[in-house]
């Protein structure tokens, strides 16, 4: 009989931590030719498992769980190298009954005579034990096609990403049925491995019995034994059969496995002690310039001055407190450095992790880069670009981009890291920012407590006094993790600037007065409830920089939500965090993030009891104070928060800390992304300066987030303007052009603002384009919201909400109220038909595209007309924006286009007409030409 060769392939995320890979291994390998396996990305240590296993382990650096399909692919790929005849796919939470081997060969050679592509296998699934199993819910009914014949071409077609795909190859037509062999899985073995489960489908989006809640329901439960002789030999456990729980308690364990669930993989840790600003500088830092979505990242304040403890709890920034005792503070200050270090690494929660310095700012990918130079036996190193302030050691780079945060060209530094990075690693370099796995780091025994004497013995050093000759606490460590089998390297693509120094330079910060508050704590009823009372007191003595906003504090009048609004913005603007009750009849404000808190107590919400239907405001995340709230609300994801308790009090900081965390990766990616482009606002006017300064008076009071640049073209004639121009030259980073020459013999001849506009577009550097005429008075952050959503779609076309200041009373009101304006004033404009660009953003490449205005229009009217038609036909699309708008009133001509108009009025018809569904323009010749 002959021999058939089966490659089994298995995915693989953090396994070690679960039980799983040992059990896994040492039953598939005697089974099977050879094992390929592809790791998602671990970090518990089964990647550097399986490397002593098998030799064919494809390593991924990012987690994709979703993409499970494609990596099915790759690991195919990778069998197919080792010349199989059949592929066999195993999860690493399952084995094979007994007496596998004998069984594969007889199926190969059963599906090799009768040529049947694959074979489906029965799955046994344990449930909350080792030998029994779960019959009820589908649980006995799963067949998965386990045993695949390669024939030529076999492959995944699609590779989409997604849960619950077929997991087999595409080319599979005919299948074997068998129960010969099948598989035992341990996916459900116990309440870790079943809260594993529930959670991270949850946390993509599963909902429903069905596709969530069966993992873990056990109202239907129904279990019977797994005979014995089905267990490959060591693997039978003669347990007590599972009790059925109820859903509240399956809840109640799922909870008590969140934290090890979502745990961070990564911790990044920095030393504090003095700056606020370099506390800052460093923090925006690392969160612009790293994906922190399996990453914590905490300051440890190292002997702090007030103002730095005060600031990281009021900003509820992750730290911990440490204090070296007097004694140790008069020590070298290094040597309370490398003890600080060594109780940080301590608290992390990462099983790897990052230590950096205030004093550094970094490049894109920097953290990748060390990630993914890590192979099992390395601690890796970022190479530094240093100020010169001191001489750079090895692999460092000596070239100043600012001496300290103020001063710094992040800009300039970014463009040097992207020509000096390579992808190169060495043995060797400097010792910050390092990546480290934590175990390594603690089997060491970590950093001696400062610099080691010359010839002292590395594991019970003697510690250096300055002056001494001495070796690095840096070294130290390098050398006893080199005597564990670590090397010490650097990756030349993880680039970092050192500013060297930075904090120790600078002056201590002082702790101000009262500081912002970030939390306002609101209740839209009287408190009457003693409990209500206590709770929302309980929450304001808890949070730091929180306030505390409720009807006695703003009064009955009037809509609730609309007067915390206006009390939050005019006493507390800087609130980013709003936490109210959940039964509200609305969300207070959709611009904040809202925290929805459900109680028990519905009573004195006025709800009869709690299972009543009701309607919860639409929160960002919704905090219940026990899983019974949670099970009468099955459609809303709960955080389950006990009440005033001190347990409670840590939750509520721990969730508000993620939270922050959470706002400020949003903040990050939107930096990312207003750095990425540029904007030109390109403005048209032609004799109309009174109105030209209200637009750019209104436009210099609005937050612009993109680099940009203002063009303003006078097509007119030589007055006013460019002197209006300069009052905003620095303010709006403006570029006055005249294109007036053909009216410099005196004579004011008019033409379309195309001609303008074509220039402007011509001379601009950004490749968002924002044209507008002289006229458009800004009413709130339009250029911002126009320009939004065009960053992820070239072919969007953000247009305003627009009115027409007709009458003119918009424009009275502004010039008597020194630039201020009312709602009610506003809302006496008629609607303007903002579908022509009077203020329109598009990108660059649209506008090129097509070839700009037509030049062949030299009348009047039908211009903006022609133009938006081609932009539309070329695959444009409005975007209809938050932006505000007002077209400021100024004179019509009477009668002007009475009885069919003049001549320039037909002439430019005409040509619209007679050109309809041509979309490029003004070929073969140079357009946009001052």
């Amino acid at each position: 009989m002959k021999d058939y060769r089966i490659v089994c392939i298995c995915q693989i995320y953090n396994e070690l931590c679960k039980g799983n890979l040992q059990r896994f291994v040492s039953n598939i390998l005697p089974v099977v030719s050879d094992l390929v396996v592809y790791d998602d990305g671990s970090t518990d240590g089964s990647y550097e498992y399986m490397l002593k296993q098998t030799p064919y382990v494809i390593r991924a650096t990012k987690n994709d769980f979703v993409n499970e399909r494609s990596h099915k692919q790759l690991l195919l790929q990778e069998a197919l190298k080792l010349q199989p005849d059949f592929i066999l796919w195993l999860d690493a939470d399952e084995v094979l009954t007994a007496n596998a081997a004998e069984k594969l060969q007889e199926l190969c050679a059963h599906c090799d005579e009768n040529q049947i592509d694959a074979v489906n296998m029965h799955e046994i699934n344990l449930w909350r034990s080792n030998s029994w199993r779960r019959m009820d819910s589908l649980y006995d009914s799963g067949w998965f096609c386990r045993l695949w014949r390669v024939v030529p071409g076999i492959c995944f077609h699609e590779t989409k990403p997604g849960l619950h795909q077929p997991l087999f190859p595409s080319t599979i037509r005919t299948v074997k049925w068998t129960l010969d062999v099948q598989v035992l899985h341990y996916g459900f073995s116990s309440q870790q491995r079943l809260a594993y489960k529930y959670l991270v489908y949850k946390s993509h989006g599963q909902r429903g019995y069905d596709m969530l809640d069966r993992l873990i329901s056990e109202e239907k439960l129904v279990t019977e034994k797994v005979p014995r002789e089905l267990f490959p030999e060591g693997l039978w456990v003669d347990d007590e059969a599972p009790q059925a729980m109820t859903f509240a308690e399956s809840l109640a364990y799922v909870e008590e496995y969140r934290a090890e669930v979502f745990k961070p993989r990564f911790s990044i840790i920095c030393l504090v002690y003095k700056s606020v600003e370099w506390l800052k500088f460093v923090y925006e830092q690392v969160f612009k310039y790293t994906d922190m979505s399996d990453k914590e990242f905490f300051f440890v304040a190292n002997d702090a001055n007030s103002a730095v403890l005060k600031y990281l709890e009021d900003n509820y920034i992750p730290h911990y407190v440490f204090e070296n005792t007097p004694e140790q503070q008069k020590e070298w200050y290094v040597n309370n450095v490398y003890r600080a270090y060594n109780f940080a690494v301590s608290k992390a929660q990462g099983d790897f992790v990052v230590l950096i310095n205030t004093d550094m700012a970094f490049s894109p990918g920097w953290f990748d880069s060390l990630w993914q130079a890590y192979n099992g036996e390395n601690c890796v190193a970022s190479r530094l670009v240093e100020s010169g302030k001191l001489r750079s050691g090895q692999y460092g780079v000596e070239k100043d981009f600012g001496r300290d945060y103020a001063s710094y060209q992040e800009r300039e530094f970014q463009r040097f890291a992207r020509d000096l990075s390579e992808q190169k690693l060495l043995d060797g370099g400097l010792f910050m920012p390092i990546l480290i796995r934590k175990e390594h780091f603690e089997k060491v025994g970590g950093y001696p407590e400062g610099q080691v004497l010359l010839g002292s013995d590395l594991y019970r050093p003697v510690i250096a006094k300055r002056g001494e000759t001495c070796i690095s606490g840096d070294t130290v460590l390098s050398m006893k993790l080199q005597a564990m089998g670590i090397k010490h390297q650097t990756a030349f693509d993880s680039l970092v600037y050192h500013f060297q120094w930075g904090e120790l330079d600078s002056l201590a910060s002082i702790e101000g007065g009262q500081g912002k508050i970030k939390i306002a704590l609101c209740h839209d009823s009287n408190l009457d409830s003693s409990s209500e009372q206590e709770f929302w007191r309980f929450l304001q003595e808890s949070l730091p920089a929180s306030v505390l906003i409720n009807k006695q504090l703003i009064g009955d009048q009037g809509d609730y939500a609309v007067n915390v609004q206006t009390y939050i913005r005019d006493h507390y603007p800087d609130v980013e965090i709003i936490v109210q009750d959940a039964l509200s009849n609305c969300r207070i404000d959709t611009s904040r993030y809202t925290i929805g808190v459900l109680q028990d107590n519905l009573q004195s919400s006025g709800m009869q009891n709690a299972n009543t239907e009701i309607n919860l405001v639409r929160a960002d995340k919704f905090v219940a104070n026990s899983a019974q709230t949670v099970l009468d609300y099955p459609e809303h994801d709960f955080e389950i928060i006990p009440r005033s308790t001190q347990d409670s009090k840590q939750k509520w900081q721990y969730l508000l800390k993620d939270i922050h965390k959470k706002l400020m990766i949003e903040k990050a990616n939107r930096k990312k992304v207003f750095e990425q482009h540029k904007v030109s606002i390109i403005i048209t006017t032609f004799q109309r300066t009174h109105l030209l300064r209200w637009g750019l008076y209104s436009l210099s009071l609005k937050e612009i987030p993109y680099e940009f640049e203002t063009i303003v073209l006078n097509d007119g004639i030589e007055d006013e303007t460019e002197e209006i121009c300069n009052e905003f030259k620095e303010k709006l980073n403006l570029k006055y052009i005249f294109t007036g020459q053909r009216n410099l013999n005196g004579h004011s001849v008019w033409r379309v603002p195309g001609f303008a506009i074509n220039i402007g577009a011509k001379q601009s550097s950004g490749d968002i384009l924002v044209f507008s005429c002289a006229e458009m008075f800004h009413v709130n952050q339009t250029i911002a919201s126009l320009t939004k959503a065009i960053t992820d779609n070239p072919k969007l076309l953000g247009i305003p909400i627009g009115k027409d200041d007709r009458e003119g009373v918009f424009l009275e009101y502004l010039t008597e109220n020194a630039g201020k304006f009312d709602l009610e004033t506003y809302n006496k404009c008629i609607n303007l038909d903002t579908r022509m660009p009077f203020l329109m953003a598009l990108h660059r490449s649209q506008f090129m595209e097509i070839g700009g205005y037509d030049e062949d229009f030299v009348g009047i009217a039908y211009d903006d007309r022609d133009l938006i038609d081609r932009l539309l036909k070329n695959g444009c699309q409005y975007c209809h924006t938050d932006a505000i708008t007002v077209h400021l009133y100024h004179p019509r001509a009477k009668g002007y286009y009475e009885g069919g108009g003049p001549p320039e009025w037909d002439y430019n018809k005409n040509l619209y007409f007679s050109r309809i569904g041509k979309i490029v323009r003004n070929e073969g010749k140079e357009w946009g030409k001052l």
